[in-house]
């Protein structure tokens, strides 16, 4: 008989993917993060816990220490995360998600990320500063910018930032807070997701679709398809793309924008993420329930 977690998938349309794992967190989820290195998962819950799963979906350690999470983020190596937590609050903390600093803000902290290493921190605040910190608590850097940013994600292969605000607007930083490029757009933003060489960067466009940019911020072109992504995330190469979209419907495609597989979703998706090779993916509900799907064995 199959599993009642797994009946969903078999209900959408194109190559079903196999659930690799599932994990439920004891209360409605709030955030989740990739380690695209280790395959860690990093999620947050409502009351207050901060689990790390392995690869396999087996939990390694839990956090209740850190109350009102709201965003989380785990370096790809797996060194160090980071949160920002009762609004305008952030810390970093190891691999035992024991904290090992926190700092306060006057105003509301909007985005957090690391690079690769866990060596370097930023935060964007709400009077559209961003601050990059390294992983001794040191301000190495900051910049501002003309609108808040939503929206942080170091690149892999050159030292650079790039972030999105909500409402029609992208740029790039180096690590001395440089402007290298600023970009408009006509679309409000639910979330970027960049390649590791940093050629192809992802925005969800709501009703326009999932926009497309190069390396220098310049328009690449849209994918269109049916709903209105809100979530998404691309693999190491930028070749596949898992989205979720408003409708509560997700969507596994490749770079073109062909349709690999959808299907209805059971729930709200708090965030998804995806492999650096393109074969699975992993969906976070706000039921709390945490899915890897897995297309591995159709490739």
């Amino acid at each position: 008989m199959m599993d009642e977690r797994a009946a969903w998938l078999t209900q959408g349309k194109g190559t079903t993917p196999a659930l690799r794992w599932s994990f439920s967190t004891e209360a409605p989820l709030l955030a989740l993060d990739l380690a695209r290195e280790t395959g860690e998962i990093l999620a947050a819950d409502i009351s207050g816990g901060l689990y790390l799963l392995d690869r396999q979906g087996q939990f390694l350690h839990l956090n209740r220490g850190i109350k009102d999470v709201q965003l989380v983020h785990w370096s790809d190596r797996g060194k160090l995360g980071a949160a920002i937590y009762s609004d305008n609050n952030i810390c970093c903390f190891d691999r035992d998600l024991n904290v090992l600093w926190a700092i306060s803000f006057s105003v509301e902290c909007l985005a957090i990320t690391m690079d690769s290493y866990g060596d370097y921190l930023a935060v964007s605040l709400a009077s559209g500063k961003t601050i990059l910190i390294d992983s001794q608590k040191k301000k190495v850097a900051s910049f501002e910018t003309v609108r808040p940013l939503s929206y942080l994600e170091f690149q892999v292969s050159a030292p650079r930032l790039i972030g999105a605000a909500e409402n029609g607007f992208l740029c790039c930083y180096d690590l001395e807070g440089n402007c290298i490029w600023t970009e408009k757009h006509w679309s409000n933003c639910g979330g970027i997701s960049l390649s590791g060489d940093g050629q192809r960067l992802y925005l969800a466009g709501f009703n326009y679709g999932i926009l497309m940019f190069d390396h220098e911020g310049e328009s690449a072109g849209t994918l269109v398809f049916e709903g209105t992504p809100k979530v998404l995330a691309c693999d190491f190469a930028g070749n596949r793309i898992v989205a979720a979209t408003i409708e509560q419907e997700l969507y596994w495609l490749n770079q073109e924008g062909k349709l690999i597989w959808g299907g209805i979703i059971p729930d709200e998706t708090i965030e998804v993420a995806c492999d650096p090779f393109g074969q699975w993916c992993v969906c976070g509900l706000k039921s709390g329930l945490v899915q890897c799907l897995d297309w591995s064995d159709s490739i």
